[in-house]
């Protein structure tokens, strides 16, 4: 399994490599609780990572600035 995430203020961005896909998820850091728990898993990385900094920026209320993974 390959995982990749990202942390802005208090929320982490997590993606997951499962046999089905990408699984992505949003987790607030303050709160220690998942912020988003609707199933989403994508066909490739790069739709997942989309899709992750689109959720991302509703839940901040701004366009987040480049992402970089780790």
């Amino acid at each position: 399994m390959r995982s990749f995430y990202s942390t802005h203020k208090n929320i982490r961005l997590f993606i997951l490599g499962v046999p089905e896909g990408w699984q992505a998820g949003l987790y607030d850091l303050d709160k220690h609780q998942w912020i988003d728990k609707r199933p989403s898993v994508h066909e490739s990385l790069k739709e997942a990572k989309f899709d992750l900094q689109a959720r991302a920026a509703v839940v901040l209320g701004k366009t987040l600035p480049e992402i970089k993974w780790h």
